[in-house]
């Protein structure tokens, strides 16, 4: 049971409808699109915090897909503004790569120094780069003082390179470590790729990091504040940034000074678990009135991307298959599930044929239940609207949805 419950003080059940109402809310999914401009595509990834990178391009980049289902005419153009000209975006790492809202910049001194520490005390860098680090870190850092923003590619790479990240040459080890270490920063992408140049360049002057314990409220607060109600491992996992102990120790003492209220969450398939949840979690999610017009949602989308929150919250088992040999796949390579509502109802099996300047769906699935032909209408919609914003002609499959499960 979560902290101070007792039979006289009982802990209040977070239903799992209010849980995803909060989540919902959280993750700006409770509001109709409205056309995009640069200062609503700043405002929605303020408002998430952050949106994952993704260099699968089946349908379209992932963080260009989480903003495609929030604002109507949403042009990659407008994101672009904001990571390349006003800065007022950059871009690391969270628990994988992702474009951060500028402001939250400070907190990353702790993972720069973290990931700095980890490549040094594993053998990364000897692993990738070789004995003669030194000096090929002192290369790249001259090449970028001297001849300004560069690209892999702008480095000698030696024959036995290959194409993928597994054979990475020793520039481009350096250049990845010294980004991820907060030396060199994303100046911007040409395609998807990178293009380096040194951090104080593009970033500005770093602050020196802030107390751990300072780092530790930071995290929990935010992560709390798009999460709504959670557990302490749930919390952590919101930014990567502290450990779920420390999570954990973080929220037992803010239970205590009534910044936030223990709870028990109420989950699909299982017993309440203890948790935590901002205070004003019931009135919050009162208030929340679900878009019923569908969206699809992009596999990282911050909605879906904890999976087994998902599923406990949505009965809705979810998984990306891209990586899953092709003939132990489900439901396809690149699937996209629909969001009704509050209800995750379908998810469908598709790809941009860029050469057709087509959106093609080649396999419909609808959740289980009552409904079946209200929820494939609802997938169709989904998939118009997609294409529309893709400015592509949609490709329906002719044959019968099929159920999931």
């Amino acid at each position: 049971m979560a902290a101070f419950d007792t039979p006289a003080h009982p802990v209040p059940l977070v239903p799992v409808a209010a849980a995803r109402r909060l989540l919902l809310a959280g993750c700006a999914l409770d509001r109709a699109p409205r056309n995009a401009t640069p200062a609503r595509v700043l405002a929605i990834v303020k408002h998430l915090g952050f949106v994952q990178v993704d260099s699968i391009n089946t349908v379209d980049r992932a963080h260009h897909l989480i903003l495609h289902s929030r604002l109507d005419a949403y042009k990659p153009a407008h994101l672009v503004h904001h990571t390349e000209r006003t800065r007022q975006l950059f871009e690391h790492w969270t628990h994988d790569a992702s474009i951060i809202r500028s402001d939250w910049l400070p907190w990353w001194t702790h993972r720069f120094a973290s990931r700095r520490a980890r490549h040094a005390s594993t053998g990364w860098i000897d692993r990738r780069i070789g004995p003669d680090w030194r000096r090929v870190f002192d290369e790249v850092r001259a090449a970028l003082e001297t001849r300004g923003p560069l690209t892999t590619r702008d480095f000698p790479r030696p024959k036995r390179a290959g194409a993928g990240w597994w054979d990475w040459s020793p520039h481009k080890s350096a250049l990845e470590h010294l980004w991820r270490a907060g030396e060199v920063a994303i100046h911007a992408r040409r395609g998807f790729e990178k293009v380096y140049d040194l951090a104080h360049r593009v970033l500005g002057l770093l602050p020196e990091p802030r107390p751990q314990d300072e780092l530790i409220a930071w995290a929990c607060r935010e992560a709390l504040a798009r999460l709504g109600a959670a557990t302490p491992r749930e919390i952590a996992r919101f930014l990567w940034a502290i450990t779920p102990a420390e999570a954990a120790e973080w929220c037992l003492g803010a239970a205590k000074r009534g910044e936030i209220v223990p709870v028990r969450l109420e989950r699909l398939g299982r017993n309440p678990r203890p948790g935590y949840a901002r205070p004003d979690w019931n009135r919050a999610a009162a208030a929340v009135a679900p878009v019923a017009a569908p969206r699809l949602l992009a596999p990282f989308d911050p909605l879906i991307r904890e999976r087994s929150r998902t599923a406990e919250l949505f009965g809705f088992d979810y998984r990306f298959e891209a990586f899953v040999p092709a003939a132990r796949r489900v439901h396809g390579y690149y699937t996209m599930p629909v969001l009704e509502g509050e209800a995750l109802v379908a998810r469908l099996d598709l790809a941009t044929d860029r050469d057709a300047n087509l959106l093609r769906v080649d396999r419909v699935w609808v959740e289980p239940g009552a409904g079946s032909r209200s929820k494939a209408r609802a997938a169709r919609e989904a998939a118009a609207r997609l294409a529309r914003q893709l400015g592509c002609t949609l490709a329906w499959p002719q044959a019968k949805a099929a159920r999931s499960g």
